[in-house]
This record gives structure tokens, C-alpha cells and sequence, in this order.
């Protein structure tokens, strides 16, 4: 019903608009004609402020036959759907809905509820800014054409007053009057259309303001009507609320399975950065393999170097001490030969001597 009287006034208010413009259209035109440079500039805004508009309603068409059919589809239906739409939802929500999806079910909890209606909200606000915004764009550039024109009025007045002298023609200040009226026209026409598409776009957005408010106020009700509420103990100690005890055991294996799913990623993760430490820790093991395998390889040349440097060194040793005895031996035998050399001399200069006596 509420739906219903919105419509009848949007409906209303259009045949008025039209009404207006068809009756007055002469003098419209006159004053869109005599002010078009400010005029135009109005009128492109008043076109896309109300393509923004259309674009909303649309969207909100969208919603409300979105949030129809979830409200009354069930079983394989109902999850085919909800996995066709999670597109047009943020990622929090189409979570939400994949996951009831699974279970060809609908419900809320609260925090789930709240999700939903904040990202109606927000996204209604959004909307209502942009429209907002270019209503005051208009009203300032009626209020900029306005100031012109009574500007261009008030210069073109004061050359006519400071013109005048003794003799008065009021046929010539009749003429010369022309240019400021047509600056007062330039000022009013402005204001006109730019004060008429301000009204324009603010009922228009106040009608969508009105239809989104009446559906958010539905959709809280069907929120609320499907949250999980905890179930009620009776005297007796029997359970109330079956329905709401099998929704929250639905929600319990829901978080359930969200915890063993997250579990097992983190094992996923843990096996792989243990499988990254095992590697790691075997290339630097191997790493030290070859380092130690490098090492004894130059400590056992070094040790072989040493041993032929000590076998080297015993052998010029002896071969010195060899060469020394052979010298002194040497030295000794010409030592003996020179004595026996001067015991011949001798006994060669006694022989000669001997001889000469005969």
C-alpha cells in the first residue's frame, strides 16, 4: 500500500510537470532561448542527475525482485539461484548466501543480518549524495545566471541614467531600456530552470529516498523473521523451538566445517613451509658435506706436501753431508799426495846430488 501511494504521487507530480511546461510552453521557450548558455548547462545536469536516478530505481527493481525470489524459492531451486547471484552481492554476503546455499536454506544470524542491511544502507546513501550533489548544482548555476544577468541589468541601467541631461527622450530611454530587461530576463530565466530542475531532482530523489526505505524496512523483517533465536527451555525441560535448535545445529556444523577448513589450510601451510625447512636443511647439510670433503682434501695435500718437504730436506741433508766427507776425503788424499810428491822431490834431489859427486 505504501508502494502503491508513492506511485500515485510520482504519477501525480509528472502530469503536473507536463501540464506546466505544455501550457506555458511560449514563454518557456522565450526564457530557455534568452539565457541558453546558463539553461543548457541546467538542463545537462537535470540529464544525468536523472539518469542516476533511473539507474537507481533499476537497481532498486533489481533488489526487491532479487530478494522476492530468494524469499520464496526452496530446496534445488533456491540453491541454484542463490549460486548464480553471488555476483551482484559484496563478498561477505555472497559468502553467506553460498554457504546457506549448500544447505537449500534460509536463515540469519545476527551479525548476518546486520551485514546485509548495512551494505543496503550504504549502498542507498551513496546514491543519495550523487543526486544530492547535482541538485546543488543546479541551484548554483541558476544563482550564477541569476547574478549575471541582474549584473549586466544594473551596468546597462547606470549608462542609461549617467547619459541623461536637460532634454529627456523618453522614446530613445524606452529603446535603450531593451538591454537591461534583457538582463533581468537572463537573471530570472536562469533562476527559473535551474530553482525547476533542483525541485525536479529533489522529488524525484525524495520518491526513491521513500521506495528504498520501505524496502530495507522489508527486508529487516524478513531478516528478522529468519534470524536464529536460542531455544527456550519449558517447565517440563522440554525444548522449544525445534525448527530454531535444527537451524542453530545447521550454523554449529556450518562453523564447524569453516574451522576444519581453515585448519586444513593451515596444515597445508605448515607441511609446506616444513617441506621448504627439510629442503633447505638438506641443501646446507650437503653444502657442509662438501665444504668438510674440501677441507680434508687440503689438509691431506698439506700433509703430503709436509712429508716430501721433510723427505726432500733428509735428502739434501745426507746428500750435503755426503758431498762434505767426499770433499774432506778428497782433501786428505791430495794433502797425502802432495807429502808423497815432496818425499819424491827430495830423494830425487839426493839422487841428482849422488850423481854429480861421481
Amino acid at each position: 500500500m505504501r508502494r502503491l501511494k508513492i506511485l500515485k504521487i510520482y504519477s501525480i507530480f509528472w502530469l503536473l510537470i507536463f501540464f506546466i511546461v505544455y501550457s506555458n510552453y511560449e514563454t518557456l521557450y522565450g526564457f530557455f532561448f534568452s539565457t541558453v548558455k546558463f539553461n543548457t548547462t541546467v538542463l545537462s545536469l537535470l540529464f544525468v542527475g536523472l539518469l542516476i536516478v533511473i539507474r537507481a530505481s533499476i537497481e532498486l527493481v533489481m533488489l526487491t525482485g532479487t530478494f522476492a525470489v530468494i524469499r520464496y524459492k526452496k530446496d534445488d531451486s533456491l540453491r541454484f539461484y542463490l549460486t548464480g547471484i553471488d555476483k551482484i552481492f559484496p563478498e561477505n554476503v555472497a559468502k553467506m548466501f553460498a554457504k546457506r546455499a549448500s544447505h537449500q536454506n534460509i536463515y540469519f544470524t545476527h551479525s548476518e543480518a546486520s551485514d546485509v542491511t548495512q551494505w543496503l544502507e550504504a549502498k542507498f546513501i551513496n546514491q543519495k549524495s550523487y543526486i544530492g550533489f547535482f541538485v546543488s548544482m543546479c541551484l548554483m548555476v541558476g544563482l550564477l545566471g541569476t547574478f549575471s544577468g541582474l549584473l549586466i541589468a544594473l551596468s546597462d541601467m547606470s549608462s542609461i541614467v549617467l547619459s541623461l541631461k536637460g532634454d529627456v527622450n523618453i522614446g530613445e530611454i524606452m529603446k535603450r531600456l531593451k538591454s537591461p530587461i534583457e538582463g533581468m530576463a537572463v537573471g530570472f530565466g536562469s533562476s527559473l530552470f535551474g530553482v525547476a530542475a533542483a525541485i525536479i531532482l529533489s522529488v524525484k530523489g525524495y520518491i526513491l529516498e521513500k521506495n528504498q526505505a520501505i524496502f530495507i524496512e522489508d527486508v529487516q523483517d524478513w531478516i528478522n523473521s529468519l534470524i536464529i533465536e536460542s531455544p527456550i527451555t519449558n517447565e517440563d525441560g522440554t525444548m522449544m523451538g525445534g525448527n530454531s535448535m535444527t537451524q542453530m545445529m545447521d550454523v554449529f556444523t556450518e562453523k564447524l566445517s569453516e574451522f576444519t577448513e581453515k585448519m586444513s589450510k593451515s596444515n597445508k601451510a605448515n607441511e609446506t613451509v616444513l617441506k621448504m625447512l627439510s629442503q633447505s636443511i638438506e641443501g646446507e647439510s650437503k653444502t657442509a658435506k662438501d665444504t668438510m670433503t674440501a677441507l680434508e682434501a687440503i689438509s691431506s695435500g698439506i700433509r703430503d706436501l709436509n712429508i716430501n718437504h721433510y723427505q726432500s730436506s733428509s735428502s739434501l741433508v745426507n746428500s750435503i753431508q755426503d758431498l762434505s766427507t767426499s770433499t774432506i776425503n778428497s782433501n786428505r788424499n791430495f794433502k797425502i799426495m802432495i807429502e808423497l810428491q815432496e818425499k819424491n822431490n827430495a830423494l830425487l834431489i839426493e839422487l841428482l846430488k849422488k850423481l854429480e859427486k861421481q
